[in-house]
Order: C-alpha cells, then sequence, then structure tokens
C-alpha cells in the first residue's frame, strides 16, 4: 500500500482568476500532512469533473493525468530505495531539488564534516593537522570528487601521485591512506553505499620506514650540559627542559605542553594525566632528573597542587624543533633528531636498562606491546648490553655434575 495520495482539485473556496478560471493543484497526503503543488495549468469550473477529480476534455485531462503519474512514478522510485517519503521530499522535487543519492554528493564535503567532528570530540592538533594536509593532497588531485569516485583504481592511482609527483615517503603516504581509509569506514558505518579500496589487502598500504633516532645516554648527557649556556626562563631554555622532560618521562609533545602541576603526585612522585592523542591514562614516574626540571618551573614550589601549566611560558612544537636543531649542533650529535626522539630515547634506555617491556609500554602508555617494540630495535645493542652486565650461565661445574 502506498503511503502517500495524490489527487487533482481546484480551488473553488477562492475566487476565479481574471480569466474566468480556476488553477489546478495536486493535493498530495502523506501521512496526515497535507500539501498543495500548483500544475500550472487553469480550467473554467463547468469543465472541472468534481467526481473525478480531473478535467472533463483533453488535452488538458491528459496533461494533468501526466503530472499526477510524474509524481507518483518518482515517490514510489525513491521508497523503492529506502527514501524516507515526506512533505519535504514532494516540495523539494518541485523546487528543483530532486534527492542526491549519499555516494553521488561530494567526498570533500563528507570529509571535512568528519574531520570537524574529531576536532569537536577532542583529537590532539598534530592529528588534526594530518587530515587537513591529507585534503589539500586530495583536492590538488582531483579538485571535484564524489564519494563514488573513491575506488581502488582511484586510489592507486593517487598514491602514484603522492609518490612520483609529490615524492612522498613511505610514512606520509601510509598517513594520507589511514585519514582516507578512516572516513570510507565512517561513510560505511553511517549506511553510505561505498566500497572499501582498503579492504581486504586490495590496495597494499605504504609502511612507514622505522626511524630508530633516539639518544644515547651519553648524548642525552652532552644535551643536560648545554642547560648553563641559557638563561632562566629563557625560550632556548624552556625548548631544552621541555625535550629532556620528555626524555625522562617519556611523554609525548601535546602532552608536555598539556601538563598541569594537578597532573603531579609530588608526594609519590607520580605523573597521572590522559593523553591527548588516545585519552587513556598514563603513568609516568618523577625520577631525580625529571623532578630537577619541574623544581626550575615550580615557582619556589608554589605552584605544585595548583591547575596551572608546568610550562606556563610555553614554546610552540615548531620553536622547539627549531631549537632542537641549534642544540644538537653544539652538542656535536650527528642526528636528525626532532622533540618525538625523546619516546625512543625514553623508551631505549629503558629497554637498555633492563626494564621489563611490559612496563615500558605502560610508562609510554602504549595499548598494545607491539607499538613499544617498534621504540626499540637494535637487538645487537640489547644483547651487548647484557652481556656486559653478567651471564647467568657461568658455572664452571662439568655437565651433569
Amino acid at each position: 500500500m502506498k503511503p502517500f495520495s495524490i489527487h487533482a482539485c481546484i480551488r473553488t473556496d477562492k475566487p476565479a482568476l481574471k480569466n474566468g478560471k480556476y488553477p489546478i493543484y495536486l493535493r498530495v497526503r502523506i501521512q496526515g500532512d497535507e500539501t498543495k503543488i500548483p500544475t500550472g495549468y487553469e480550467v473554467e469550473k463547468n469543465l472541472w469533473d468534481a467526481k473525478l477529480q480531473q478535467p472533463k476534455k483533453n488535452p488538458l485531462l491528459t496533461l494533468i493525468q501526466n503530472e499526477k503519474s510524474k509524481l507518483d512514478t518518482y515517490l514510489l522510485t525513491e521508497q523503492s530505495v529506502g527514501t524516507e517519503i515526506s512533505i519535504q521530499l514532494v516540495k523539494d522535487f518541485y523546487a528543483g531539488k530532486k534527492k542526491i543519492k549519499p555516494e553521488h554528493e561530494s567526498f570533500y564535503d563528507y570529509y571535512l564534516k568528519f574531520v570537524a567532528e574529531k576536532k569537536k570530540g577532542g583529537k590532539d592538533d598534530d592529528t588534526i593537522r594530518i587530515y587537513e594536509g591529507t585534503y589539500k593532497m586530495l583536492k590538488e588531485f582531483a579538485p571535484k570528487l564524489k564519494i563514488s569516485d573513491v575506488t581502488l583504481r582511484f586510489i592507486e592511482n593517487f598514491d602514484a601521485f603522492l609518490r612520483d609527483v609529490k615524492h612522498n615517503q613511505d610514512g606520509g603516504r601510509e598517513n594520507k591512506h589511514k585519514n582516507i581509509r578512516a572516513v570510507v569506514l565512517d561513510m560505511i558505518r553511517h549506511d553510505i553505499n561505498i566500497k572499501n579500496p582498503y579492504a581486504k589487502d586490495k590496495f597494499k598500504m605504504p609502511r612507514a620506514k622505522i626511524r630508530e633516532v633516539y639518544l644515547e645516554f651519553e648524548e642525552l648527557i652532552a644535551m643536560r650540559k648545554l642547560l648553563p649556556k641559557f638563561k632562566a626562563f629563557s625560550p632556548q631554555r624552556i625548548s631544552l627542559q621541555m625535550y629532556l622532560l620528555a626524555c625522562y618521562t617519556g611523554l609525548r609533545i601535546s602532552d608536555i605542553l598539556d601538563l598541569k602541576w594537578s597532573h603531579i603526585d609530588w608526594e609519590n612522585k607520580r605523573i597521572y594525566k590522559n593523553q591527548i592523542k588516545t585519552k587513556d591514562t598514563v603513568l609516568g614516574i618523577i625520577e631525580p632528573w625529571a623532578e630537577a626540571v619541574l623544581l626550575e618551573f615550580s615557582n619556589a614550589k608554589k605552584n605544585i597542587g595548583t591547575d596551572k601549566h608546568v610550562f606556563e611560558n610555553q614554546q610552540t612544537p615548531q620553536n622547539i624543533n627549531r631549537h632542537l636543531k641549534e642544540f644538537i649542533k653544539m652538542a656535536n650529535i650527528n642526528k636528525n633528531v626532532t622533540f618525538h626522539s625523546s619516546r625512543h630515547t625514553f623508551g631505549t634506555l629503558k629497554i637498555l636498562a633492563e626494564s621489563d617491556i611490559l612496563t615500558v609500554s605502560k610508562l609510554l602508555g602504549h595499548a598494545d606491546i607491539k607499538t613499544t617494540m617498534i621504540y626499540f630495535n637494535d637487538t645487537k645493542k640489547l644483547i651487548d648490553n647484557h652481556a656486559k652486565k653478567g651471564q647467568i650461565f657461568s658455572s664452571q661445574e662439568k655437565a651433569g655434575k
């Protein structure tokens, strides 16, 4: 049974037009709601069949039947594909706003809405920046893009564009594909008809090469020795101390920037805070070197227990990384050091000190221990370091005795 009815009518409750005729409308009823749509045709009252609700003569009779049939066919078609039939749908049809299927809408409109929701939900600035970078690259490759255009072939061509034209490395391409895949999966969750080009390994995702950039213990000492060269609370000293604190605690730059005294249990020398990136709680241990950094910015311990940021005169991530380039030159370190190397430094030095890998994983706030293993890939160094600390299979007794 149709959820709607369509009948022709004339408005005899109103005066006739100047030519003595009455305009013909289509009266549409849907679940108790009603609207009257003008057909653009007119008829004399004596040529209108009020019982059959139609003109008495052709060609006007055929024209009105065609108008009814056109609307009837449209609504039945929309109903067959699951569209909710409503008065607004009828009005949009006659206003020239025929319903566009979701898969034929702009991919970019959906993408930007998705990113806006992520930002509203508290996603960290670095993640949002990567999504925005992916959007700009997509727009450069395909200025106009419908949802239905995002096929396996499109993804393959886009990847070739990133690799061969923009010279993106594997890691940069991987991040962009992850962004697109996240949006596609969100569309599928919202019942939009799109095939996932990343499903079942259809597309071979580029993988970032593991960068084992971390500071050796001696290099960390060299960085610490730079501190006296900078005045207290100068931008350079603040940048250096923020970086060193991350080396001592394993906190990300977003969490160093967000770190407040209320996150610190000073009595038990612990840091408790929700990570900006994952929202999961991370537990940090305040060892003596970390304690010294915190004391420097504690305003003679007056800030302890308050809701103030530890680093009130914060440096931006860009400034800190710029300062780090200066620091490694001063410390004669021949490595491409960025702030993120502090987490690798923390994880690597902890593992080399033979800390339990599960403990290090928890200190870094990793949900999966496999992620922690990425932070240390120098097996030879681990074995050599272990050999120096003693051998448990060192008995001189002969086998069997």
